[in-house]
């Protein structure tokens, strides 16, 4: 109990002092009112659009990797199931987990295929893992010498990396680990015992279906670059108010390295964080205005949040079901 109040209370922390070091100055905020007072809703329609492919996409990754275990479950049940998932992912961090609620309903409509549905969840975290892996590498492939101009965005650039190098490790070592039969050898106290066994019995059971698999991968890249657009899309909302917009490269080379940080779970949600790496990013590689780069990635997050309240209402309806 004392680790997990800990852990918010680091997360509060954090989230007030990113959010004080990018809106302190009145200057800032005056620009920031003045861009949104003329934002062109269009394209903020267009960015909420997008992220709606995101979790569109989300659902029929998860139906693949469901339907490899022998879960079969109908769409709408998986779709509305994804969605509260990210509700309880963007309202509740800390303390109840999305992953947790979707095996709950999981498990109440298969609620003799538990390991199962639990091996699903595990393996569309891999995947999510290993796309971003994939997309960073292509930044690194054909814009580090961008990412390199400054040295602020240098260092970001290699915290990244470093984090999605340690990422990239574990994950050799998971493989070679399931290869070669020695997940079941760790110590019963090994930090995430239960999570690498999972992942390990995932992967030995999806190695055996390698083309859905590398469909659910191929949706997981198109639905990362879906999820950069709506940030694009939010960038180019505020285009009445300057003529300094990113284009759709900067978004998508920035976009891997900002995922790699905000994913690490020291704010709620990455809010701070993520505004404060557009204003390092954006401002010093594509010279966009820092208010206004600050203020793109809140635009991002609140149309991520807002399809999570429709994970609200789903669950809110889940619930009246229940009880009728």
């Amino acid at each position: 109990m004392i680790k997990k109040v800990s852990i918010i209370l680091l997360q509060l922390l954090v989230t007030a002092a990113g959010i004080f070091y990018v809106f302190h100055d009145p200057k800032e905020r005056t620009l920031i009112a003045q861009a949104l007072r003329h934002s062109d809703w269009k394209w903020l329609l267009l960015g909420w659009l997008c992220y709606g492919m995101v979790e569109a996409l989300a659902t029929v990754r998860w139906q693949i990797l469901l339907r490899i275990q022998g879960i079969h479950l109908n769409w709408l049940r998986v779709g509305a199931t994804v969605m509260i998932g990210l509700f309880f992912n963007m309202f509740l961090p800390g303390l109840v987990g999305g992953d947790v609620m979707r095996l709950y309903f999981v498990f109440k409509d298969a609620p003799r295929q538990r390991n199962r549905a639990t091996l699903s969840v595990a393996m569309d975290r891999l995947l999510g893992l290993l796309s971003i892996v994939f997309l960073a590498a292509l930044v690194v492939l054909f814009r580090f010498g961008w990412l390199k101009r400054f040295p602020v965005t240098t260092h970001i650039a290699y915290l990244a990396l470093g984090l999605l190098g340690a990422a990239v490790v574990l994950i050799a070592l998971l493989f070679g680990a399931v290869a070669f039969g020695l997940l079941k050898k760790l110590p019963k106290r090994f930090p995430s015992r239960k999570t690498i066994l999972q992942s390990g019995k995932a992967l030995d059971l999806y190695r055996t279906h390698s083309r859905p698999v590398l469909l659910a991968f191929i949706l997981t890249v198109v639905a990362h670059l879906a999820y950069y657009m709506t940030f694009y899309c939010a960038a180019q909302s505020l285009h009445g108010s300057t003529n300094r917009t990113p284009s759709v490269s900067d978004v998508l080379s920035i976009m891997p390295l900002v995922n790699t940080i905000t994913g690490v779970p020291i704010s709620f949600g990455g809010v701070g964080v993520r505004e404060t790496l557009f204003q390092q990013l954006l401002g010093n590689l594509a010279h966009v205005p820092a208010a206004l780069a600050a203020i793109t990635a809140t635009l991002g997050f609140v149309i991520q949040a807002s399809w999570g309240l429709v994970g609200g209402i789903a669950f809110i309806v889940s619930r009246r079901a229940k009880r009728a």
